[in-house]
């Protein structure tokens, strides 16, 4: 079960731990997340900078830049 956190203009996203093999697929979901849905939500409320977490190790930055477009930035921490 997937929540969303809100908290001092920062959102965080909490999520159940998922089993090995549905790890690829998440990780395109947390992606798809990040660039439609987190966007979304900047733009809607017109903000400058939005930063998203699931406490798993993934996180997606997004930026508007000077020239009014958005820079997307994810990345994730796994354990090897």
């Amino acid at each position: 079960m997937a929540g969303i956190i809100m908290q001092k203009g920062e959102i965080f996203v909490t999520e159940d731990v998922i089993k090995e093999e549905q790890a690829d697929s998440k990780k395109v979901s947390w992606e798809a997340f990040v660039k439609q849905d987190a966007l979304n939500f900047m733009m809607a409320h017109n903000l400058q900078a939005i930063t998203v977490d699931d406490g798993g190790g993934k996180k997606g930055v997004i930026k508007r830049t000077s020239k009014g477009d958005f820079s997307v930035q994810i990345t994730s921490n796994e354990i090897l």
